[in-house]
């Protein structure tokens, strides 16, 4: 089995997530969380640290799991991968351009258009935040 992680990093004031335009498969292009494989001696938070520091330099002290999505048998693209999803809210700070992509701290609206092709995945991600925002009381989408 697979596993991997990604987290969305939110501004305090929740107008802003950071987010990473691809280099590389899969996604190539489109903008994601950051994240990266969960080694087999981590769990999803020291992963999530350790793929957030590779990746930005942001040093995370305490992410919050959001969900673990294990994907059906019948999902051709990830079939045996299951996907932590985490969160945290931070001061916004610039990242540099590496070999993952371009970082840029997208307005929130960006993430949260369920119609946005630019995004990586089959809409997850704005379905994720929504779910974030509303179980940390930011924003009622569900009643």
């Amino acid at each position: 089995m697979k596993k991997f992680d990604v987290i969305f990093l939110f501004t305090k004031d929740y107008k802003k997530v950071l987010m990473v335009k691809r280099n590389k498969p899969p996604y190539k292009n489109c903008w994601n969380g950051i994240g990266g494989k969960i080694e087999e001696n981590e769990t999803e938070i020291q992963a999530t640290i350790r793929e957030c520091y590779e990746e930005t330099e942001i040093k995370l002290d305490n992410p919050k799991l959001f969900i673990t999505y294990i994907y059906p048998e019948t999902n051709q693209m990830n079939k045996g991968t299951n996907l932590s999803v985490l969160y945290n809210f931070i001061d916004e700070v610039q990242v540099k351009s590496n070999y993952e992509g371009i970082y840029e701290w997208k307005d929130i609206n960006f993430a949260l258009d369920f119609n946005n092709k630019e995004l990586a995945g089959l809409a997850n991600i704005s379905q994720f935040i929504k779910e974030i925002f509303d179980i940390e009381g930011i924003k009622k989408f569900y009643e």
